[in-house]
């Protein structure tokens, strides 16, 4: 049977800078403030009353302003839901946009030696460009920042949303690392 539905997957991973504690990068991943203004297409967001079901977690109504996606296919200011749950390694970021969009994200900090034990497996190879802008090598840092996401949505609305996350990852990715040292970065 044909299903007009389709499922992303993307993977990214960042060395955090030399010296960064995993408590400091904590601190900064579980700021849901600091978190949500990495979006470089944030317009606004607002608190939203907890769910019974699950207290922990945080929810928001969030307006991000999307230039990129197909004419008529949304208005370019999109309204949708977030939740964040912050758990023992980083964050777990869901999206609940309109046309059934579901973005599900996890942010761990993970430590490098962990990197080849399944978080982080596809670390850059030594060599490789980071999204810092640097070489990254073993030495360089203890500590590593992977984000896995999961997509699912029709198969047009995932192509343009996998798309802005390719885009943005490397930006999002160095503010948070600017935050972490001490230069916060606008979007």
């Amino acid at each position: 049977m044909f299903s007009f539905n389709t499922t992303a997957k993307l993977h990214h991973v960042t060395a955090l800078p030399v010296g960064t504690t995993f408590e400091a990068a904590m601190e900064k991943l579980q700021n849901h403030d600091l978190l949500m203004k990495l979006d470089p297409e944030l317009h606004s967001y607002e608190t939203l009353a907890p769910e019974d079901a699950t207290p922990n977690t945080k929810r928001y109504k969030v307006t991000d302003h999307m230039h990129a996606l197909p004419k008529g296919l949304w208005e370019s200011t999109v309204t949708f839901e977030s939740q964040i749950t912050n758990t023992d390694d980083g964050v777990i970021w869901v999206i609940k946009a309109p046309l059934g969009l579901v973005q599900h994200t996890s942010w761990t900090v993970v430590r490098n030696a962990d990197a080849g034990k399944g978080k982080g497996k596809e670390k850059a190879a030594d060599g490789e460009e980071s999204a810092d802008g640097e070489e990254s090598t073993q030495e360089q840092s203890e500590l590593s920042l992977v984000e896995e996401v999961e997509i699912k949505a029709s198969r047009l609305l995932v192509g343009t949303v996998k798309s802005k996350c390719e885009e943005n990852w490397r930006g999002v990715h160095g503010r948070f690392i600017g935050h972490l040292q001490g230069v916060p970065v606008k979007a």
